[in-house]
């Protein structure tokens, strides 16, 4: 049998994800199935995360399909402004991070400081290394007043 491509693997990945047995990728992509359980195992694929995108993704059309259509427009500005500034610190969020760290250690004043930690927060959100909260969430639960504020983290750099 040949090695399987990139594309055999992305889909064997997308339908393991979507919760199909071994069996039926196999049958599918043409990958053996005792391969495919031991990359899944190895690169820690999850058998539910295809599936519940696509339930994700039909509870929020179906929210959108009930909006008139100024609604719909702001939503899609909204979606498409996040979704840009997601792509940005993806593709920066590491290196706009360590910027910001070296940047702290040559100037500690107070608006370097503020500037540098917000721009660590957000790259720390995107990592994945800190749930995202607003600046703050109030939850209402019978009058009473919780305010849930942002966990602090001590960064330690390492060049």
């Amino acid at each position: 049998m040949a090695k399987p491509t990139g594309k055999q693997w992305a889909k064997a990945k997308a339908l393991y994800g979507n919760g199909k047995s071994l069996r039926e990728i196999e049958k599918e992509v043409g990958i053996p199935y005792k391969t495919v359980e031991y990359r899944a195992k190895k690169e820690g694929w999850s058998s539910t995360e295809v599936s519940q995108a696509i339930k994700d993704k039909v509870r929020v059309e179906a929210a959108i399909l009930h909006m008139d259509f100024a609604q719909q427009d702001i939503v899609a500005q909204e979606v498409k402004k996040q979704l840009e500034g997601m792509q940005f610190y993806n593709t920066h969020a590491r290196m706009v991070s360590s910027i910001a760290i070296k940047s702290l250690q040559a100037d500690m004043t107070n608006q370097n400081a503020k500037t540098a930690m917000a721009t660590l927060k957000e790259g720390m959100v995107v990592e994945g290394l800190v749930p995202f909260y607003q600046n703050s969430t109030i939850n209402n639960t019978n009058a009473q007043q919780t305010v849930v504020e942002p966990m602090q983290v001590n960064v330690t750099v390492i060049d």
